[in-house]
Parts: C-alpha cells; structure tokens; sequence
C-alpha cells in the first residue's frame, strides 16, 4: 500500500471498520509519521562525516566568509583614494572644531594672566618704580570690547602731560585725562584669530580741537554740523582715499595728544606686532611716493624707522603676554613713545622724534583700503560723530 500524505481524519472509531481497514488505518498513520520525519530531515540535514572541532570559531567564520580583495592596480588605487577622501574629511573636522574651541574662549585664562588683567588703568608716571594709582581704575566707567578674553575697556585713562622729550629718563608727573573715541579687534587670516584689542583715547582737552578741525572740513564758518552734513562727513571719513587724506592733515597739524591703548588676546611678542607696524609704514610709504609725494624719501626717515624698530628689540622684555598693557603715545609735537603696564608701574621702551613714524602708525588704524582693525575705525568714526553734533568746546566740559 503507497503511503498517503493527505490529511487524516482527526478521530477514527475502529469499531466502525473491519480489521483489514483497521490495518489500512495503522498503514497510513506510519506513513503520515515517516513523511514528517522524512520533511524534518529535510529541513535540518543530517551532517555526514566526521565533527569539526574548529566550527564556529572566529577563525573558521574569518576563513568562511572572508572577501577576496582584487589585487589589480585600479582596485588598489581606488581604495587608497578612498582613505585619503576618508582623512581629509577628519582634518577638516578636526580644523572646524579647533577653531570653533579657539572663537568661543571657553579655555580657562590662567590666575597670573587675570592678575594682569586687572591691573588695565594705564598710568606712564615715568620709572617702573613708581606704583600707580589703581583707585583711579576702581571708579573708570567699562566698555563692553566684544571679545570675552579682554571683556571691557575704560572708557577714561589718565596719562602723563607727554611733553617731555621721548628719550627723558623723567617724564613729567602731571596727570591728564583721557577719554575712549572708538576701540575695536585685531584679527589675522581668515580665519579671523583675535590678536589684541586696540582703543583710541584723545586728551580731554584736545576734544575742542578735533572738532574744530572736523567741522571746518564740511563748513569753514560752523561751530556745529547738521545731521546731514554729519551723514557726508562718515562717509568722508570711511572713504579710503578721501579719509586718509583728512585724518593726514589732521594729524600733520598736532595739537592734539592721542594714544593707542593694545591689549593681546593671547600671548604675543614684540616683534610679531613691529613687523606689522612696519609693514603698514613701508607699505604707505612706497603708495606716497608712487604718487609723486617725496616727504618720505630722505634719510632722516631711515633712520627714524630704523629707531622705532630699535624700540621692540633693545630691551629685555621680548614679549606681551595675554591681557598685557602696551600703550603707544603720540604727544602734540607728534613724538612717539611705547609704554607697557608693569606690576612696579609703567615701563618705558622707548620713543621716536620724527612724527612722520606715529602719524603713519595711526593712519594704519585710522584710514585708508587696508587697516590693522576694521572695527576700531568704524568704532573712531562713530566716537568723533558724537563730538561733531554738539558745540565746539561742550564735549570737554561735559566730560570733566
């Protein structure tokens, strides 16, 4: 009898059969036991052969499905092409994030840096034994700088009356007010790394001065300019030509007693900042006399630059460390001194005569297409704004 693999009743009554169907019975239920063994087989084979002690192990897994690599030379340049891609990518990466950690300033300062940076209220009271006056710093209004390494500039600062000559072992001991024009961030590459913060200050009694001379550019006979004349003097003074020529003349002139106030945002050194400075002066220079100005030809300005060079490489001071004071002053003659802001007091570098030096210094700030900080000119232009819409005279009166 063939076995049938079709289904089978669920209950069968033998009773009901005679004893030959009752074997046919039995038959099939064999038959329907052994096909299901037999599919069961199936599915799950009986391995043949001897047990193989290594199955399943990482190395018969790795021998098992282990990818044949192409060794032709296409296929092999191809996949170093692919890590290359793969590595650039996490230079890349690695760049953003650096930069990303370096803009944010989240790097703790150090608690000798914050000493130092404390100690912002500039005083040249001449040799560094003298200890300066900070109680003068305590009560100085703060502006904001927009960077959180150097957070506030003081809006006032007193120095010393700067008349004595840049070479003088002792300056004059009385103390004049200053107050902030404009201030703004030194960056470098394009990445727009923070140097230093740089801010303009003006003696207070020069005020009068410089608004006299600003207003007498847009309207000879005013003591004050309208908003619209206001409006065409910024656009003046942001003009690269037409600016440099205006704050040339103005700084030509004298009479007014500016400094510039730096403080590094990271440590730095003397020569990294005279190299930058003397780049804009050689630069300018060169732009001069192309254009037919011979005033800077002379070998009286060689050497004039050759001593404003002497001033960052002489002393035993290399270098300026973060939150450091440096403050480069330029007297009513024109004559330069650098200061920098010891613990002992104010420290002397040194001083250039020829006031060529420090007017183009401060047009490297202050105008023309290329210039140290974008933002302290914009700053200085909108500072001098606030002295032009009032009175000549008014602005030192409310300040004192």
């Amino acid at each position: 009898m063939k076995c049938v693999s079709s289904q089978t009743p669920r209950a069968l009554r033998v009773s009901q059969f005679p004893a030959s169907s009752a074997r046919n019975v039995l038959t099939t239920g064999s038959c329907v036991l052994q096909t299901s063994r037999a599919s069961f087989s199936t599915i799950h084979p009986r391995r043949n052969g001897p047990f193989i002690t290594t199955y399943g192990s990482n190395e018969f897994l790795a021998r098992k499905h282990r990818i044949k690599i192409d060794p032709s030379p296409s296929s092999e340049r191809a996949r170093l092409i692919r890590r290359s891609k793969i590595a650039g990518f996490g230079i890349i990466v690695c760049a953003v994030c650096i930069f990303g950690i370096i803009k944010s300033g989240v790097i703790p300062e150090p608690s000798k840096n914050r000493k130092r940076q404390t100690n912002s209220e500039t005083q040249l009271d001449g040799p560094a034994s003298i200890v300066p006056d900070t109680s003068l710093e305590d009560r100085a209004e703060r502006v904001a700088t927009g960077t959180s390494t150097i957070p506030t500039f003081p809006k006032t600062i007193y120095l010393s009356s700067l008349n004595a000559s840049a070479n003088a072992s002792v300056v004059d001991k009385g103390q004049q007010k200053y107050q902030l024009v404009g201030l703004g961030i030194r960056t470098v590459s394009f990445l727009g790394i923070q140097v230093y913060v740089v801010g303009l200050y003006i003696a207070v009694p020069d005020i009068a001065t410089l608004q006299e001379r600003l207003v007498r550019k847009m309207d000879p006979v005013a003591t004050t300019l309208v908003p619209s004349e206001r409006q065409k003097l910024r656009e003046l003074l942001l003009d690269p030509v037409k600016g440099e020529e205006v704050w040339d003349d103005i700084l030509k002139d004298g009479g007014i007693r500016t400094a510039f106030r730096i403080v590094p945002t990271r440590n730095t050194d003397f020569m990294h900042l005279r190299d930058g400075w003397v780049r804009g002066i050689t630069g300018r220079t060169q732009a001069r006399t192309a254009a037919g100005d011979q005033s800077f030809n002379d070998e009286t300005f060689g050497a004039s630059v050759n001593d404003f060079k002497a001033i960052w490489g002489s002393g035993a001071r290399k270098s300026l460390p973060k939150g450091g004071t440096l403050t480069l002053t330029r007297d009513a003659e024109g004559k330069m001194a650098a200061w920098i802001e010891e613990k002992q007091g104010s420290l002397k570098l040194g001083g250039v005569n020829d006031e060529r030096i420090s007017r183009l210094i401060w047009l490297g700030y202050l105008a023309g297409k290329n210039v140290s900080s974008e933002g302290a000119r914009k700053s200085v232009v909108d500072g001098v704004m606030d002295f032009v819409e009032r009175p000549v005279g008014t602005v030192a009166q409310q300040v004192v």
